[in-house]
């Protein structure tokens, strides 16, 4: 996913008027602080499915992703796991755990090649004795997550169909470029297991899904590209599905 990644050359954006608003199955997007927050602590390189950290750790620290992709999860007592959001260049995670102590509830592991900073908790309260604008910025991005939480409680109450309508409409928002503002084409090319995960889905359920939102003529399907025929439309459904 591309919604707050790097600039060519690995820079952080920085948070503008004109920037795209981002899904909220992604964490927090990046703003004119994240520069500043990388500056605190070092920067390590992750191989693909190499742990950030795990669910029941104490730590005090965050992390910053420079580049690269971290899927956000849930283990549950069952076994199961539960894909909640992907941190992508900009975006920091475990904020929470690092401020209270406690235990993680969540764990990351990286989806791809990434390279991260990691801040301890004495590394921000220190630099945000001169910059308290670093406290309010990690404060927006945990209350930031906690609506990410919400959508997952409202969706787990919702019937496939619905879920997938609001995960399409969020894709949309992020990655959509729009052609006559009817039609859009994802800028990412989402795998169907992914795009399950994030809404609780199996695999055939999302196919099957996407199937009859292609057979209505609400969706095209190019191998992985998806393209959205009737923005309109896709307004009104994801509309329907809060109202």
């Amino acid at each position: 996913m591309t919604a707050g990644a790097a600039e060519p050359g690995g820079c952080l954006p920085e948070s503008g008027a004109d920037e795209p608003p981002v899904s909220p199955f992604l964490t927090a997007p990046p703003s004119a602080v994240t520069a500043r927050i990388g500056e605190l602590g070092p920067a390590r390189h992750y191989a693909r499915r190499e742990y950030v950290y795990r669910q029941g750790e104490l730590s005090a620290r965050f992390h910053l992703v420079v580049s690269g992709r971290v899927r956000i999860h849930l283990h549950r007592p069952d076994g199961t796991e539960r894909t909640l959001a992907y941190a992508e260049a900009g975006a920091t995670l475990g904020e929470a755990a690092c401020v209270d102590g406690r235990p993680r509830h969540l764990a990351s592991v990286c989806t791809q090649p990434s390279t991260i900073v990691s801040v301890t908790r004495d590394a921000l309260l220190d630099a945000a004795r001169s910059d308290p604008e670093l406290l309010l910025e990690i404060t927006r991005r945990i209350a930031y997550k906690q609506r990410v939480m919400q959508l997952h409680v409202l969706i787990e109450g919702l019937p496939a169909r619905e879920r997938v309508i609001l995960l399409l409409g969020h894709l949309v928002e992020a990655y959509g470029e729009v052609a006559l503002d009817t039609t859009t084409r994802l800028s990412i090319r989402p795998a169907v297991d992914e795009l399950a995960l994030l809404v609780g889905l199996t695999r055939v359920t999302m196919s099957r899904e996407l199937s009859r939102l292609v057979a209505e003529g609400l969706v095209q399907k190019e191998g992985r590209s998806i393209v959205v025929r009737d923005l309109p439309d896709l307004r009104r459904r994801v509309h329907a599905v809060l109202a």
